[in-house]
């Protein structure tokens, strides 16, 4: 019964380490275009909570989104690539 439970536990853990990493990773995605507005939405719509959100600075590029599941919390980066310059090769 005991070894039952440390599965069930372990087992938990496991899935909510992923929900945590698909939802971080799909918030970050949607403050690229909605920023932190889309971002909590997007969590909150998976049962979540963000516990951290940063935009991008001179120094860092990226979207930051920290995201908590039942206390599995996982981080993800999201980069707008439509607003970086593409160098061109115009006459």
């Amino acid at each position: 019964m005991l070894l039952c439970a440390a599965f069930i536990q372990v087992g938990n853990y496991l899935i909510n380490a992923e929900r945590a990493r698909i939802v971080s990773q799909v918030s970050a995605l949607a403050s690229v275009y909605g920023s932190e507005v889309a971002a909590r939405e997007v969590t909150h719509l998976n049962n979540a909570t963000m516990c951290g959100f940063s935009e991008p600075t001179p120094q860092s590029s990226a979207f930051e989104v920290c995201v908590d599941v039942e206390g599995t919390q996982r981080l993800a980066h999201a980069v707008d690539t439509w607003s970086n310059p593409v160098p061109t090769l115009e006459p």
